[in-house]
């Protein structure tokens, strides 16, 4: 869970990246999820608005980078990927 506005925007920010990078895949049954996400705006400064991020949006954006926390102490306490 994030605990300020940057922190929540960061995990956004690596939502999307994993997303261009195709290293996201969702299945049709997400359709909330995609929908959710299609519908977040960002300002011309890259700032989220967070008038625009739904709950599924949120969510996905919290777990990929809880996830991502979770593969890098992994990574770090056995010295390998």
């Amino acid at each position: 869970m994030p605990k300020s506005r940057k922190e929540f925007e960061h995990n956004m920010h690596l939502l999307s990246k994993r997303a261009e990078n195709g290293q996201l895949h969702l299945n049709i049954s997400s359709r909330r999820s995609i929908k959710g996400l299609m519908n977040a705006r960002y300002a011309p400064n890259r700032r989220v608005n967070l008038h625009t991020v739904d709950e599924m949006a949120r969510l996905m954006a919290n777990t990929v980078a809880n996830v991502m926390q979770i593969k890098e102490f992994k990574t770090d306490e056995n010295g390998k990927e």
